[in-house]
């Protein structure tokens, strides 16, 4: 038996109005300082003071999310007593958010207690509603049901996931008045974030028709809007297209599973702290031509990438498997080009003795990570190491 979760998703222009709708008084806006600066915050602000909504702001969100910005929120909220918690960001916002809803709605709680297994957390939301509302096209935290919060452990931050199906947020606001004002580079950053979501979610252990279906569609609203986006940031409607797509993304992953790539985009990002969407979108080739490499011949995941390139029209329908689906890690890269996206990890500004120097603390927290578990391939030491080396240099996966 499976289960799809999703919340209830308001997506278009003008989608922010949606909010008086919302039951509830007290709202405890989680944020951060930048999109304070933007002006984003007062979008939201001068909603809410319209409709007569009070409001407190926690603006102290920092990238890679750490636990101690968790626990202030939630002291926060403890003393605040909101009805409506608002996350407005991208990622870390929302994740931080998330995880203080939580130890809101659950004060005997720490954030170690947040897992799989809990019953009790099916009633998160009794207290408040949460509202995700992303300015970024690209984490899909708006419509995921976990967390990712840094946590000091042998002297690094090192990112942990916490999940829950109670996690999901109530709503998620996807307007794309917010994300018009990223600057490119973030775009396509961020896109290809969606863009690893997408993929990898549909060759995880845990795919399903429901969480391909929106896979599927993710991919093909990045790869025709993204270039167009990257060209022309204020086209509202490509702007739409793949704000929506990222949510797609979202739904697609969090009721799938990424694998390695972001694994190993988390464990990079842990050490050298590089941009997550950057990180896991230069590995995205390496890691799907490592899962079609796989000998083991019942694995369906050449099957899924030819698919995709079948269904997308990147080859053609009666192609052989192999082929249409190696053509689809081709577009990949086709894609990067296109958008300037850089297309190895040495791009990243890590220079080799650096990446050689730490190559065995990025392999040991590969592993802590869960999505060493959700690859359609068999994952070791070698392989990882093989696969940072490889991907490090540039080179196709031949193994």
């Amino acid at each position: 038996m499976w289960y799809f979760y999703s919340p209830n998703i308001i997506y278009g222009e003008d989608s922010l109005g949606f909010i008086e709708n919302i039951k509830g008084n007290k709202c405890y806006i989680v944020t951060d300082k930048l999109i304070e600066e933007l002006g984003y915050l007062k979008i939201l602000t001068e909603k809410l003071e319209k409709f007569g909504k009070d409001f407190q702001v926690f603006n102290e969100v920092v990238p890679d999310p750490r636990e101690e910005g968790v626990l202030k929120a939630r002291k926060q909220c403890n003393v605040y007593s909101p009805d409506i918690i608002i996350a407005l960001g991208g990622g870390s916002v929302i994740d931080t958010a998330k995880t203080a809803w939580v130890l809101y709605e659950f004060p005997e709680l720490n954030i170690g207690d947040i897992h799989l297994f809990r019953s009790d957390l099916y009633e998160t939301g009794k207290k408040a509603k949460f509202i995700a509302i992303p300015t970024t096209s690209g984490t899909g935290s708006e419509a995921t049901n976990g967390t990712i919060i840094s946590q000091l452990e042998d002297d690094i931050w090192k990112k942990f996931i916490y999940a829950h199906r109670g996690i999901t947020p109530t709503y998620a606001i996807v307007d794309p008045i917010f994300p018009k004002g990223m600057p490119p580079q973030l775009t396509v950053d961020t896109a290809f974030d969606a863009l690893s979501h997408a993929i990898e979610g549909m060759v995880s252990n845990w795919k399903n028709e429901f969480s391909n279906a929106m896979g599927l569609k993710a991919i093909e609203l990045i790869f025709k809007y993204l270039p167009i986006v990257y060209k022309d940031g204020k086209n509202m409607e490509a702007r739409d297209y793949l704000h929506q797509a990222a949510t797609m993304a979202g739904l697609a992953f969090s009721n799938s599973q990424v694998h390695i790539g972001h694994g190993m985009g988390h464990s990079w990002g842990a050490v050298f702290h590089t941009h997550h969407g950057r990180t896991v979108g230069i590995l995205l080739p390496y890691v799907s031509q490592f899962c079609l490499n796989n000998p083991d011949k019942d694995d369906d995941t050449l099957e899924i990438h030819s698919k995709i390139a079948k269904q997308l029209g990147w080859a053609k329908w009666d192609d052989d498997d192999k082929k249409a689906a190696f053509k689809a890690v081709d577009k990949i890269k086709e894609l990067q080009k296109k958008v300037d996206f850089p297309s190895k990890l040495q791009d990243l500004g890590v220079s080799k003795t650096d990446f050689e120097n730490n190559i065995e603390m990025l392999v040991a927290c590969c592993f802590q990570d869960a999505t060493s578990v959700m690859t359609p391939r068999s994952i070791t030491d070698e392989y990882y190491r093989k696969i940072y080396y490889y991907a490090y240099e540039g080179k196709d996966i031949d193994f």
